[in-house]
C-alpha cells in the first residue's frame, strides 16, 4: 500500500512531466520523423568521372574515398589519436584559477544588523606529479597500442571494402555473362521453333514437335528474364559497395580467361597472411594494449609525489585589510585500497590479457583457413574453367550435329532440345567458373594481407 501511495500508477503524480501523453496506443504504428535529420544519400558523379569508373581499380579507388565503412574506420583512428594526446597530457602540470565574489552580512537576534561586506577572492593553483610508479608511462603505452589497433582496423576496413567491391564486380560480370548466354539461348530456341514450324507445315514433323519447341522457347525466355533481374540486383550491389547511388548504371569489362598455373605456393600465401593480414596484426596490438593496461592498473595502487602550489588574494570593500596568501610544497599521495578496487582491476586486466591472446590465436586460425580455402578454390576454379570451356565446344558441336540429324529425320525433338539445354548449361557453367576464379583470387589477396592498388 505504501508503495502504491508513493509511486502511483495513474494520475498527475504518476507522470508529472507528461512523458506518456504522446505515446501510441497498443499495436499502433508510429509515424513521423520527430526531428530526425534526413539521411545523406550519395551524390551522382559527373559524366567525366563515370567514364573513368569502368574498371575494378577505378571503382576500388572511388570506394576507398566514398564508402562510409572507410570513413568510420578513419574516425575511429582519429578518436584514438586524440586519446593518445590526453594520455600524454598527464606529464604536464594542471593549473586552475578560481575567482569568486560574495556579499555578506549578519542579522542579530534583536533586529540589529552588521554592515554589509563585499569580498572578491582569486586563487591560482598548480599541481604537478613529480614521480609515480609508471602509471603515466603505462597509460601512454596503452594509448599508443590503441592507436596501433585502430590503424590496423583501418587497414582491415580498406581491404574489406576492396574485397566487397571486387566480389560485387565479379558477380556482376558473371551475371552479365549469363544474360548473354540466355539471350543466345533464346535465339537458338527461336531458330528451333521456326524450323519445327516450317517442317510441320510441310507435313514432315508432327504438331507435338512444334509444341515442344514452343515450350522450350518460353523456358528460354523465362531464364533470360530471371538472369536480367539478377544482373540488375548485382549492378545495384556494386554501386552501393563503391559508395555510389544504388540506381546508378555501371559498365564493366569482360573477364579474361584465367591463367593455367599459380606461380606462388600455398606456404608463401600462409606466411604472408601471418605477417601482413591487418586483422591478425590488430589482435597482436590488442595484446600489447591489454598488457599495458595491467601495468597501469598496478601503478594506480602505488604512492605518488606531487608538487603543489597556491597563490591567492582576498579583497574586502570594508575596513578589513586585503589578504594575500601563497603556499608551495610536496604532497605524498598514498592510496589505501579499502574496497579492493585496484586488486580486482588488476585481476580483470590480467584476464583480458589472456583473452586477447586466445582471440589472436583464434583470428589467426580463421585467417589461415580462409587463405587455404581461397587457394584451393582458386586451383579448382582454374581447372573447372578449362573443363567448362571444353564442354561448351563439345555441346556446340553436338547441337549442330543433332540439328542436322533432326532435319533429315535421324533425331527426334527431345534429343534436339536436350542438346540445346546442354549447351546453355555448359555456357552458364563456364561463366560461373570464371567469376568464381576471380572471386577466389580476390579472397586470397585480401586474406593474405596484400594491399589493394588504387588507380591514379
Amino acid at each position: 500500500m505504501a508503495r502504491d501511495f508513493l509511486y502511483p500508477a495513474h494520475g498527475f503524480f504518476s507522470d508529472p512531466w507528461g512523458t506518456r501523453e504522446g505515446l501510441p496506443t497498443l499495436g499502433a504504428y508510429t509515424t513521423g520523423r520527430y526531428g530526425l535529420p534526413e539521411p545523406a544519400l550519395p551524390g551522382t558523379p559527373g559524366s567525366k568521372v563515370l567514364a573513368r569508373l569502368r574498371s575494378l581499380p577505378a571503382l576500388t579507388n572511388w570506394a576507398l574515398l566514398h564508402n562510409p565503412q572507410t570513413a568510420s574506420a578513419w574516425a575511429g583512428l582519429g578518436a584514438q589519436a586524440a586519446a593518445l594526446g590526453i594520455a600524454k597530457g598527464l606529464w604536464l602540470p594542471t593549473v586552475s584559477v578560481w575567482i569568486g565574489g560574495q556579499r555578506s552580512g549578519n542579522i542579530l537576534s534583536r533586529g540589529f544588523s552588521t554592515p554589509l561586506t563585499n569580498t572578491m577572492n582569486a586563487t591560482l593553483s598548480l599541481n604537478e606529479v613529480l614521480y609515480d610508479f609508471g602509471q603515466r608511462a603505462a597509460a601512454i603505452s596503452k594509448a599508443e597500442s590503441a592507436v596501433l589497433v585502430a590503424r590496423y582496423e583501418a587497414n582491415a576496413a580498406i581491404q574489406q571494402v576492396a574485397l566487397t567491391v571486387a566480389n560485387a564486380y565479379y558477380a556482376l560480370a558473371g551475371a552479365e555473362a549469363r544474360v548473354r548466354v540466355y539471350r543466345q539461348g533464346v535465339k537458338e530456341a527461336q531458330t528451333i521453333y521456326a524450323d519445327t514450324r516450317l517442317q510441320y507445315r510441310a507435313h514432315l514433323k508432327p504438331i507435338t514437335d512444334m509444341y515442344q519447341a514452343q515450350t522450350e522457347r518460353s523456358q528460354a525466355r523465362e531464364q533470360l528474364v530471371i538472369a536480367q533481374g539478377t544482373e540488375q540486383s548485382d549492378r545495384g550491389a556494386l554501386a552501393q559497395a563503391a559508395g555510389l547511388p544504388v540506381g546508378l548504371h555501371l559498365f564493366i569489362g569482360t573477364l579474361q580467361p584465367p591463367r593455367q598455373r599459380l606461380s606462388i605456393g600455398i606456404r608463401r600465401w600462409l606466411r604472408s597472411a601471418v605477417r601482413k593480414n591487418p586483422s591478425i596484426l590488430s589482435e597482436l596490438a590488442t595484446i600489447r594494449e591489454a598488457h599495458q593496461a595491467i601495468f597501469q592498473a598496478e601503478a594506480q595502487g602505488l604512492p605518488s609525489i606531487s608538487l603543489v602550489g597556491n597563490l591567492g588574494q582576498n579583497q574586502y570593500q570594508s575596513q578589513q585589510p586585503n589578504v594575500k596568501s601563497y603556499s608551495v610544497g610536496l604532497q605524498l599521495n598514498i592510496p589505501f585500497d579499502t574496497n579492493f578496487t585496484t586488486e580486482y582491476q588488476v585481476q580483470e586486466d590480467r584476464a583480458l590479457y589472456r583473452q586477447a591472446h586466445a582471440q589472436a590465436r583464434q583470428e589467426t586460425d580463421t585467417i589461415l583457413l580462409e587463405v587455404w580455402q581461397a587457394y584451393a578454390g582458386l586451383k579448382s576454379a582454374t581447372g573447372a574453367y578449362v573443363n567448362a570451356q571444353q564442354q561448351v565446344i563439345s555441346a556446340k558441336n553436338a547441337l549442330s550435329g543433332i540439328r542436322t540429324e533432326y532435319r533429315i529425320g535421324l533425331a527426334n525433338i527431345l534429343e534436339l532440345i536436350t542438346a540445346e539445354q546442354n549447351l546453355i548449361q555448359a555456357r552458364t557453367t563456364r561463366a560461373s567458373e570464371l567469376a568464381n576464379y576471380y572471386e577466389y583470387q580476390a579472397d586470397l589477396y585480401r586474406y593474405a594481407g596484400l594491399i589493394p592498388h588504387r588507380s591514379r
